[in-house]
């Protein structure tokens, strides 16, 4: 039995990882495939390449499978982020650092300032080291944005002057980060991934909302899999992607995180109005008023893809020449072109 213990116990505490689970997750990035423009880059649409990322979008969430505690420690935080741990930190949200690294500072000054608001952690029941900290979903989304952003960056030069490898390489590179960012984006439509009140409502509960520790697996998937959803009219309801920001692009070109954290902090809008709809029995598969539970998750499905779509036409739309690879390749061109006059 002690084997079988242990894993109900690691289950518990990967928990806190999962938003939606893997078929919602394909899904969103189906939605997202499905808004990108004809002219968008014909390679990540292909057969292959729609699979490939469809399966990736799974991929961060199968990391939490690992028994090492690192990776647990730096995957766990990324995919949520608690918006009303903020108040208690005493972190304004338009003083909140674009810097991971400066956040976590902030972080740790908040909870220097405020030790009142913060009981005592029990070690055994955090063995990822995690329970101290919001989370670092903006931050995943932002950095992730940016690294596809420099694939299809140096994707342009080596098309341009690459070998057919490098090519092949880079083309790669940008159907693995597309799969690998859709996750967090997705993550981030989860209401509950942007709450402390994750998995049930904890602390005072004036509303009488539930505190039922199965509430987020049936919203990740469970309560759609009984009511069941048209899968072909939801897709027909995707919208042609666009910039994931309005106004100037020139402001946020290079500087995506404003947009990362305000996407997280409309969801985390959402907590509540999700909680009320449990409490009226509107999540409930045989309740005469489950459509609008229904309704309320298509719709997050739905922002989740479009946002996706969105980031990911952006990232394409504003990716400029790599500079450095250009200067690399005419070189080694140069160097070429040298050779063969000598060994004619």
């Amino acid at each position: 039995m002690k084997p079988a213990f242990a894993l109900m116990a690691l289950l518990l505490c990967l928990q806190r990882a999962v938003a939606w689970d893997y078929e919602l997750h394909r899904l969103i990035h189906e939605l997202a495939l499905a808004s990108l423009p004809t002219h968008f880059p014909a390679f990540t649409t292909t057969h292959n390449s729609r699979e490939r990322i469809a399966f990736l979008s799974g991929e961060p969430d199968r990391w939490r499978n690992t028994g090492d505690v690192p990776l647990r420690h730096a995957n766990g935080p990324e995919h949520y982020f608690d918006v009303d741990d903020l108040e208690h930190l005493g972190i304004a949200p338009e003083k909140i650092s674009p810097f991971r690294e400066q956040f976590i500072l902030q972080v740790h000054a908040g909870r220097a300032a405020h030790p009142d608001r913060f009981p005592p952690i029990d070690p055994k029941k955090d063995p990822d080291h995690v329970k101290w900290f919001p989370g670092l979903l903006p931050w995943k989304i932002a950095e992730d944005y940016a690294r596809l952003k420099s694939a299809f960056s140096y994707l342009q030069t080596f098309e341009k002057d690459g070998t057919p490898d490098e090519v092949a390489n880079a083309q790669a590179n940008v159907v693995h980060l597309m799969g690998i960012m859709g996750h967090y984006l997705a993550d981030a439509a989860q209401p509950l991934h942007t709450t402390r009140h994750f998995n049930g409502w904890v602390g005072p509960n004036p509303k009488g909302y539930t505190t039922n520790k199965t509430f987020h697996a049936w919203i990740d998937g469970n309560f759609l899999k009984r009511v069941g959803f048209d899968r072909p009219a939801l897709l027909k309801r995707v919208r042609p992607a666009e910039l994931a920001w309005k106004g100037d692009p020139k402001k946020l070109r290079d500087h995506i995180f404003p947009v990362a954290l305000d996407y997280v902090r409309h969801q985390f809008e959402l907590v509540e109005p999700l909680y009320q709809l449990e409490k009226e029995g509107k999540l409930s598969a045989d309740s005469e008023s489950a459509a609008e539970g229904r309704e309320f998750l298509l719709r997050q499905l739905l922002v989740a893809g479009q946002q996706l779509g969105d980031f990911w036409y952006s990232a394409w739309q504003q990716a400029g020449p790599d500079t450095f690879l250009q200067v690399y390749l005419a070189r080694r061109k140069l160097e070429e072109s040298k050779r063969e006059r000598a060994n004619p």
